[in-house]
Order: C-alpha cells, then sequence, then structure tokens
C-alpha cells in the first residue's frame, strides 16, 4: 500500500546555534553531523526524496555533496530562534508546488542531532505506522520510555507549594500500578504532508514508535557529540561508511 505513495523526507538545519556553534556540520566520527542523517534517509526503501532546508551556506553545500537535494534558501524570517518548525515544512511545501508543481504524499521529518538513526529505523518506523494507523490525521512520533516515577512528578504551584502533577484519580498509590510514560526525542515525525505541515499543534491522534534512549540522542552539546561518536564506535557495523 505505503509503496505507491510518494514520500518527502525533510531535514531542517538553520545556520544559528547556541548550545554548540556549528553543530549541524560539526564533525562527527570522520563525517558532518547533518551527513549522518542524510545518508540514512537516502538509504530508506521508501523515502522518494531528500530535502533540507537551511538558511546557512555551508550547511547547504555539505547537504549537496552528501545528496541531499537543497533547492532553496529558507528566509532568514523563518530561521530565528523564534520561528516554528511548522513554518519552515509550509514554506518547503509551498515552494515546491509553486516552483516545481510537485507535492508528497508523506512527509518524514528528521532532525540532524540525531545522528544514531539509520536507514533500518526509517523503515522499520515507516511500515509501523501504516500497520498501527487508524485514520487519515495520524502521525507517528518516535518516544523513549520514561523513568517508571514519572507518575509522582511534583510542581510548584502559584502559591509556593508543591504539588502532584497528576490529579489524585490518575495517581495510583503502588509503583506498579502507575501508567507508562513517555517523552518525545524528535528521532523521527511521519505522517500526512497536510498533517505534518503543523506539527507543532497538539493532537490526539499521534502513534507511538518507541525507540531506545541510547539512539535517540539529540546532539545539542560537545558532551552529547562525545557520546553519539562513543556509540557509533562501538557499534560501527550498523552504521553505513560512505
Amino acid at each position: 500500500m505505503y509503496r505507491s505513495k510518494k514520500i518527502m523526507a525533510f531535514i531542517g538545519a538553520r545556520a544559528g546555534s547556541k548550545g554548540l556553534k556549528g553543530k549541524n556540520i560539526i564533525d562527527l566520527a570522520g563525517r558532518p553531523l547533518i551527513d549522518w542523517t542524510i545518508q540514512a534517509a537516502l538509504g530508506s526503501k521508501y523515502v522518494d526524496r531528500t530535502v533540507v532546508s537551511t538558511d546557512g551556506e555551508e550547511i547547504a553545500r555539505v547537504a549537496r555533496t552528501s545528496g541531499a537535494d537543497v533547492p532553496f534558501s529558507r528566509p532568514q524570517e523563518l530561521a530565528t530562534d523564534e520561528s516554528l518548525l511548522d513554518e519552515a515544512i509550509q514554506h518547503c511545501v509551498q515552494w515546491l508546488k509553486d516552483k516545481e508543481k510537485t507535492s508528497y504524499d508523506y512527509l518524514l521529518l528528521l532532525q540532524p542531532t540525531s545522528p544514531l538513526r539509520t536507514s533500518a529505523h526509517i523503515d522499520q518506523a515507516i511500515e509501523y505506522f501504516f500497520e498501527h494507523k487508524k485514520s487519515e490525521q495520524d502521525i507517528l512520533i518516535a518516544v523513549s520510555l520514561a523513568p517508571p516515577k514519572t507518575g509522582w512528578l511534583m510542581h510548584r504551584n502559584s502559591a509556593g507549594y508543591v504539588q502532584f502533577s497528576l490529579d489524585a484519580g490518575q495517581r495510583k498509590h503502588r509503583r506498579q500500578e502507575l501508567p507508562q510514560f513517555y517523552f518525545p526525542n524528535g528521532f523521527i515525525y511521519f505522517g500526512p504532508q497536510e498533517i505534518m505541515r503543523r506539527i507543532s499543534e497538539v493532537r490526539d491522534t499521534m502513534i507511538p514508535y518507541v525507540v531506545d534512549e541510547a539512539i535517540a540522542a539529540d546532539v545539542d552539546s560537545k558532551e552529547d557529540l562525545e557520546k553519539a561518536e562513543a556509540y557509533i564506535s562501538k557499534n560501527r557495523m550498523h552504521y553505513c561508511e560512505k
């Protein structure tokens, strides 16, 4: 069924980075960080096109060298710290429609700071989506398991006291009875293009694709980079060589 659908991988890579300067093209195990994500997308059995949206000339050059399409330069007003990812996706979709008369059925959102993602992960996630989707509004979101005691989280209220984040009806007294919690890790998002254009909206039709936290690492600091390099070195056979 989904083999007949047109799928575009969207990789957003702003030039500005406050956590780790130039992180999108920083060296990771001998390759630019963004290259790991591009190669994973290009190696997918289902992805028809891999597009990088960036405002950075050097990022664009590296992305093209890696084999991705960079058909436009992202406008500066869509590349600020306050810019929503939705706006960059909408710009990309509209640009392709206006300039190339091209549209896609499904959009795969991949952040370049998740370098441990492989083509196999992408293909498995796409297959999982189509096996579990219940409506045309569904999207897939990669998540990791939260610690068992997450259900006991507390927060400070307006009076300065702490209170439980879950109400008494949701909160169980026995740890074994606590519901399982998850947190999004940014590893993979996938769904119909028109729904993905509004990815930041909270919705009730998100299919959880559980990913081990070790491979879902988000590189945002030098320490994150070192951990990712150590993981790649230890699991070299799982990662393609250029």
